[in-house]
């Protein structure tokens, strides 16, 4: 299946342009010069297209990288043309894409937890730094009789933090895949903790 995208370009008077986009088809549709533009596809000799010449594909499964426009006018010109792509070609743009569509689906296995934690009064690791981390959560216990204080470190303090948690209350974070420690206002609060 190709997808067809239609393209607007100004290029100043006697001005080489490069645009680079993969595609596997091109015509030029306009050009408000007198003079025709001239056209280098991967580094070709440069020669004239007149309006609706349409590019010789190359073979199945090649395709151009970039596009020269050369406008011989004496005035800024503006171009309009239509390329055709219809594939993903470049590897880190598929593992893009794979990690976006596992995303968005999310997980069904790969998940971390375990008994609640004991917090007190001194900073205590709640997540080690996990580079395979897409999400996590941490929850107050209803029966704790103080306030846990989520922090990035061990720096963590009851008047530095990024989460306050009552008896109850939750904190759940994406795409943080550092540590994550907690400090409460009193011993022996519990914490239940999870991340996947």
């Amino acid at each position: 299946m190709k997808v067809f995208a239609f393209r607007e370009l100004k290029i100043p008077a006697t001005t080489r342009k490069r645009v680079n986009e993969v595609a596997s088809f091109f015509m030029l549709v306009s050009n408000t010069g007198t003079l025709r533009i001239k056209v280098s596809i991967d580094d070709s000799p440069l020669s004239e297209m007149p309006c609706g010449y349409e590019y010789k594909e190359p073979k199945e499964g090649e395709f151009y990288e970039h596009i020269d426009f050369y406008n011989p006018n004496a005035a800024e010109v503006t171009i309009e043309y239509i390329m055709s792509t219809g594939i993903v070609r470049s590897s880190p743009t598929i593992i893009s894409l794979e990690e976006i569509l596992a995303e968005l689906t999310g997980l069904a296995s790969g998940e971390l937890w375990g008994t609640e934690k004991n917090i007190g009064v001194a900073a205590s690791q709640v997540f080690a730094a996990n580079a395979a981390r897409h999400s996590g959560a941490v929850q107050a216990k209803s029966t704790n009789s103080g306030i846990i204080y989520i922090g990035y470190d061990n720096s963590v303090l009851t008047t530095k933090w990024i989460a306050e948690l009552l008896p109850s209350q939750s904190y759940s974070f994406d795409d943080w895949k550092g540590t994550i420690f907690a400090i409460a206002t009193a011993a022996d609060q519990k914490l239940g903790y999870g991340e996947h």
